[in-house]
């Protein structure tokens, strides 16, 4: 695995066959709260609802896209929200969900970086990279269609490789 020479990692798109594994999509269980989940994808969207009848359709759902599409808004257009739990049920997400999902994410990417070594190496392995969220489609997670997306999905996984950076390096100490 070599880091592409302007220093970034493009991991949607452009560098996905060698840095896939940096995704929330990444087939990696997690366990968390007592329960193993089949990928960040699914633990993240799991989390939008209290609901354990929701919560049970999400950890059920046969692919991170699919849980994706169950916690879709009910007020997202139509093609975004036609699989919708929430909008078949005419129910709503969490009302702090802005306030949250930052934190969950970083508790559910950290849970994949530490529960599997494999994939603790291979952070470890992108070094000082950016680490990029290319998504055209994402402007919160990712770069967004104008490339200027604030890349939360990116950072936080920097954060995460920077822990852990430093507890390897307090353990060598």
């Amino acid at each position: 695995m070599s880091i592409p020479e302007d220093g970034r990692i493009l991991y949607f798109a452009r560098d996905r066959a060698a840095f896939g594994f940096l995704s929330h999509f990444f087939p990696a269980e997690i366990a968390l709260d007592g329960l193993t989940w089949r990928t960040v994808e699914h633990y993240y969207q799991a989390q939008k609802s209290d609901d354990p009848a929701y919560r049970d359709a999400i950890r059920s759902a046969v692919s991170p896209g699919m849980a994706k599409r169950l916690a879709a808004p009910p007020a997202a257009p139509r093609r975004i929200s036609a699989q919708s739990w929430f909008r078949k049920r005419g129910l709503l997400p969490r009302d702090d969900w802005h306030l949250v999902k930052l934190d969950i994410m970083r508790r559910a990417d950290r849970a994949k970086f530490t529960q599997h070594d494999r994939l603790t190496s291979l952070l470890l392995d992108t070094g000082d990279a950016e680490l990029v969220e290319d998504s055209p489609f994402e402007a919160f997670w990712g770069t967004g269609p104008d490339g200027q997306g604030e890349n939360w999905a990116g950072r936080i996984l920097m954060e995460i490789r920077a822990d852990l950076r430093s507890q390897a390096d307090r353990a060598d100490g």
